[in-house]
């Protein structure tokens, strides 16, 4: 998209027009996506005035959030989150800015691509007006959304998964490795959200400042106090979410402690129910290995003999059931 003094020059073109129109006018504005490749990231880095570190900041796979300054260019690398609660799968998907007072290119693989485009379509009145800051905060603003959208999603699928727990039972095998999926899901959610506060925190910062020295503050050139009430929004939402994050984390720790100790209690009551059925068991093998001895006894051969041997066995056995089942070992 390139505009100039509030009047849409062009959409959809090739960058060569786009560099063509921004050399042609000082006051020509654009903003554009461009591929997470190497390969399409250099041809415009002059432009951008990138050098070798930042273009592997901007298309590397493992690059925390960040806000860097090269010269008056301002360099966001951050990632949206997209999290599938029947696989407990958290996606991350890698997004950085580039962004001087003139332009903003949003470089990011297809898929984040296609859900920014509308965004940043919608946006281009609010760019063309309050300046490129209008389209940093709302790629930012999407991007920290998707955090908080991640992180009630996963908290659902706690409150799903520790539901059993409250019913005084363990986990099945199936809800344990989808609890360790979803710790797994939230490491990797609080290594992307955590640096964000820092960053958003620090884009509010420049937002707000009523004078800035362009040369020496190109973050606070680029935003304008236009937009400060809504980077502070976002700063608070991302702050937000690393609060829920923790949160999340001290929850499902619960979970995992409880499940551990419903698991203990339920091995010693499996535990004191075999030992109170062995006694009981172990009383009539006992009175009929004594009865069984070739040793003459009271009513040894006779049928009252047998009758007093079986009512002493159903009596012990009864006894011990009863003082079993008082004591909860039944």
């Amino acid at each position: 998209m390139v505009w100039r003094g509030g009047r849409t020059i062009a959409t959809d073109v090739p960058y060569d027009r786009i560099a063509h129109e921004l050399d042609a006018d000082p006051d020509t504005r654009a903003w554009w996506f461009l591929p997470r490749d190497a390969a399409a990231v250099d041809r415009t880095a002059d432009l951008l005035g990138l050098d070798l570190y930042a273009v592997e900041d901007v298309v590397g796979p493992r690059e925390s959030p960040k806000l860097d300054i090269i010269g008056d260019t301002v360099l966001i690398v951050s990632a949206g989150m997209e999290f599938d609660e029947s696989t407990a799968d958290l996606t991350i998907k890698r997004v950085s800015i580039v962004a001087t007072g003139r332009v903003m290119v949003v470089i990011a693989d297809e898929e984040p691509l296609s859900r920014l485009s509308p965004l940043l379509a919608q946006c281009t009145a609010r760019m063309q007006t309050a300046g490129i800051g209008a389209g940093v905060h709302t790629v930012i603003n999407a991007l920290v959304g998707s955090y908080s959208l991640a992180v009630e999603e996963m908290v659902e699928a706690n409150d799903a998964l520790t539901a059993s727990l409250f019913a005084d039972k363990p986990l099945d095998r199936t809800d344990q490795l989808r609890a360790f999926q979803l710790r797994q899901a939230i490491s990797h959610l609080r290594k992307i959200a955590i640096p964000m506060v820092d960053v958003t925190a620090d884009l509010a910062s420049a937002a707000r400042r009523p004078e800035v020295d362009e040369a020496t503050d190109a973050v606070a050139a680029l935003l304008g106090t236009a937009n400060a009430r809504r980077f502070a929004d976002v700063a608070d939402h991302a702050r937000h979410a690393a609060d829920g994050i923790t949160t999340l984390r001290e929850m499902l720790n619960s979970a995992f402690e409880t499940n551990l100790a419903l698991s203990d209690v339920h091995l010693n009551m499996i535990m004191k129910k075999l030992s109170a059925w062995a006694a009981i068991i172990a009383v009539p093998t006992l009175i009929t290995g004594f009865f069984g001895m070739n040793v003459p006894y009271p009513g040894f051969g006779q049928g009252t003999g047998f009758l007093i041997g079986l009512g002493i066995m159903i009596t012990a056995v009864i006894t011990l059931f009863v003082l079993f089942k008082r004591s909860d070992w039944l």
